[in-house]
């Protein structure tokens, strides 16, 4: 027995220094491998941290927070009427934001936010959980300081890498900012979808009003829309935005930010959203202009990125009625020159009409899209009776009138439009498949077919210009029919042929030189030899010739014979110089043809000359910007009007009161219906090719150009008089309504006096056609008619 048991002790001492040994040996060998892991761990993260480190932004830039802001353009009253911008953004200061908008905000995007230190393990594992149980994104992982950095410090990217450099941002903005310094870069800076960058945006582009006037259903959707902008967007998907809208109102109630009755409230309400539209761009040709100048002075980043304030001359009430003018002259314009004929042709199969047939007709003949109205469409004749035409488009059926097509007799340029008779038979029209542009009316028969009437869009082209003349306001500005369609402004760019507009130029250039609207030239036949052209054979747009004449006749009723009979006695030089002082700044050609206005001008040179003759000689350069600030309010331009005499107060009101006659007696006769003084000319070019109405008031001046902008003729007799006059007169009339009534002040150094018409001679009681004539004082006649005996001028 004491044999046995010294055995078994030595045999368990052996094996306890085995398992020693082995747990030596274990220790021995995983110790170094767990230093050795360790080590590399560490080394692994060192780099790792090195380099995500490496080239990482500057977090304190965002002291100097400048985001992209929009440049807005306001008209003379501070009403906004445009907008340029990349990023439609409205900074805001933090406690400028409604309370509720933050702390709904933070509810959904990161209710820890004023614990945490940058980045939150917690909010990432709970975001992950709600994600999984709701079967997609509801919840993202990211803190506001860390979707801070990743809009502004980093790429989308997700990866591992920039997850680290992102942490690394996060925590260093923690460190130099404050709580509150973050929450308002967050809430300026994050997209909310339709182009809005910013809660203030948001709310004006989802709602039409300011961040602080939205209410707690309006302001949760708003908050909802970061996490998918598109996806969420009540416009594209109002079902999920309400949804995503509910999901932010919960989470409210769950924070005790709201109750639980405000919170089932606001999930029963309705999204009532402001009407969704295009960037504000009141006066699109006014604001091309103003945008060209903004980029060419302060260069594309100021214009698009610098919140710049534009304060502009225009007023919007006088833009109103100038747009209207146009387009509702430029369409009866269009409508009295006849029917082009329809777009097409396709062949219907009973009820069956192929409509990408039609759909190819209208790509071909509106490339740059039809014009912009709802109550238009394309439709296809399915019946022709005498009396009316059956037209289905793609979602109803109607019919239309020959009363309402009645205007849509021949096109014929050639021939006066106004010697066609109106259309009383449909099938002098239309025929069975016709492809046409139709108006709808909204005014359905018993079975429900609606009332269309027969349209065409127009290819003629318009401009008006209106300036106050004391100013060089531009307070009224359209450059064409549809500026979405045509960017041309013709009002500023396009170069065309006067014709007798130029006239009044010529006339007062020549009371400069001595000649008065009494002095008399005889109006007949002239013959100008050419080299190696036929010889110039100019005529009156009669086609007579009248004889002796006085210069207020002859402007009066734009005599051509005798302009250019005054424009040779006073030599062209002188027009030329006299031109430039006007403001007429195009290339004049320096020959007699310059007297009917042959040389291409702009109806922006020609409505500032004029502007000479209303503002008493004083010519004031026009001008369409008041001011300029910037994002900050600080003045960066200011312009105040510029004036300089250019002609004689006497000049300018001779010149005045002969265009006085021209509305009185000759071709700007409707504008008598104004029912108060103006003045204003006509003009006209060869083959109809450009029609022409300048007109003006004391305080107004406007002026009308109308034409083809290919070198097309409008129509037979198609004259300022007929195609210019009407849009004028419609623009003034809304353009001085309220304003008083006011006569052209007489200088002192005017004087009237009663003259022989006939002969320009001073009047006896013989004087069988006696007319009061004005003069330069000392320039009036001194002689009797007939060598009658002399009386007193008298001096008015």
């Amino acid at each position: 027995m004491t044999s046995k048991k010294p055995a078994r002790e030595i045999l368990r001492r052996r094996m306890r220094h085995q398992k020693r040994g082995i747990k030596k040996i274990i220790l021995y060998i995983t110790l170094p491998l767990f230093f050795l892991f360790t080590i590399s761990i560490a080394t692994t993260a060192f780099i790792v941290y090195t380099k995500a480190n490496k080239d990482l932004p500057d977090v304190l830039s965002l002291k100097n927070y400048k985001p992209n802001l929009i440049t807005e353009v306001y008209d003379d009253g501070n009403k906004l009427i445009s907008e340029f911008y990349i990023e439609r953004r409205v900074l805001l200061p933090l406690n400028n934001i409604t309370p509720m908008m933050k702390l709904a905000t933070l509810a959904v995007e990161d209710d820890q936010f004023y614990k945490h230190k940058g980045f939150n393990f917690k909010r990432i594992a709970g975001a992950l959980w709600s994600n999984i149980k709701a079967g997609g994104v509801v919840e993202g992982g990211s803190t506001i300081t860390q979707q801070i950095t990743k809009t502004m410090f980093l790429t989308p990217e997700r990866t591992l890498f920039r997850k680290i450099r992102e942490a690394i941002l996060a925590t260093r903005i923690e460190k130099n900012f404050s709580k509150d310094e973050i929450l308002e870069i967050y809430l300026n800076q994050i997209y909310y979808g339709h182009s809005a960058y910013g809660v203030e945006a948001a709310a004006l582009v989802y709602f039409g009003r300011h961040v602080n006037e939205l209410t707690l259903p309006e302001i949760a959707m708003i908050v909802g829309l970061p996490r998918a902008p598109k996806l969420y967007s009540p416009y594209f998907s109002p079902e999920r935005a309400k949804n995503r809208r509910n999901h932010v109102l919960k989470r409210m109630e769950s924070l005790g930010h709201i109750t639980h009755e405000e919170a089932e409230d606001a999930v029963k309400s309705d999204l009532k959203l402001k009407e969704r539209g295009e960037r504000k761009n009141f006066a699109p040709y006014f604001s091309e202009y103003i945008r060209q100048y903004v980029e060419d002075k302060y260069g594309s980043s100021g214009l698009y990125k610098g919140g710049l304030k534009v304060y502009t001359t225009l007023k919007t009430e006088h833009q109103e009625a100038a747009e209207s003018a146009v387009e509702e002259g430029l369409r009866e314009i269009d409508k009295r020159l006849g029917y082009r004929g329809p777009l097409g042709n396709v062949k219907p199969l009973g009820q069956y009409i192929d409509w990408r047939k039609v759909d190819e007709i209208e790509q071909k003949n509106f490339p740059d899209g039809r014009e912009r109205n709802e109550n238009r469409a394309l439709g296809v004749v399915t019946e022709v009776m005498p009396e009316k035409v059956f037209v289905s488009t793609k979602d109803t059926r109607g019919y239309i009138y020959v009363k309402d097509m009645e205007w849509a007799h021949k096109h014929d340029p050639a021939v006066d439009a106004l010697s066609f008779g109106k259309a009383k038979n449909a099938n002098e029209v239309l025929k069975v498949g016709n492809v046409i542009d139709i108006k709808i009316l909204e005014e359905k028969d018993k079975k429900g077919n609606l009332k269309f009437a027969l349209e065409q869009e127009p290819v003629i082209q318009g401009a008006l210009l209106c300036i106050e003349p004391a100013t060089g306001f531009v307070s009224a500005m359209v450059g064409g029919y549809d500026f979405h369609k045509s960017k041309f402004n013709r009002a500023i760019q396009a170069q065309r042929q006067p014709g007798s507009a130029f006239k009044p130029i010529v006339y007062s250039a020549s009371f400069e030189k001595g000649f008065t609207p009494a002095s008399v030239f005889i109006d007949s036949p002239i013959i100008f030899e050419e080299k190696d052209e036929e010889n110039w054979k100019p005529a009156n747009f009669e086609e007579k010739f009248y004889g002796p004449t006085n210069l207020r006749t002859a402007l009066t009723h734009s005599r051509n014979v005798i302009t250019i009979k005054l424009l040779q006695s006073m030599g062209v030089k002188h027009i030329l110089e006299y031109a430039r002082r006007l403001g007429i700044k195009s290339y004049l050609t320096p020959d007699l043809s310059l007297a009917l206005g042959t040389s291409g001008v702009t109806l922006y040179e020609l409505t500032s000359a004029y502007g000479v003759f209303s503002n008493k000689g004083i010519k004031t350069e026009p001008m369409a910007i008041k001011s300029i600030t910037d994002k900050d309010g600080n003045l960066l331009e200011e312009n105040k009007p510029q004036e300089e005499r250019v002609i004689s107060e006497e000049l300018a009101f001779i010149t005045t009161n002969i265009l006085q006659s021209v509305v009185q007696e000759g071709t700007g006769w409707r504008a008598k219906t104004l029912g108060r003084p103006v003045a204003g000319k006509t003009g006209t070019t060869n083959n109809y090719m450009d029609a022409w109405f300048l007109g003006y008031t004391p305080d107004l001046i406007a002026g009308v150009w109308v034409g083809m902008d290919k070198d097309e003729p409008i129509g037979k007799n198609e004259t300022g008089a007929r195609a210019a006059n009407p849009i004028w007169v419609r623009f003034m009339e809304k353009a001085l309504k309220g304003m008083p009534v006011k006569n052209f002040q007489i200088p002192t150094g005017v004087v009237f006096t009663k003259i022989d018409k006939k002969t320009g001679l001073l009047a006896t009681p013989e004087t069988t056609d006696m007319v009061l004539e004005c003069f330069v004082e000392g320039t009036e006649p001194t002689e009797f008619s007939d060598g009658g005996a002399k009386e007193d001028t008298m001096g008015l």
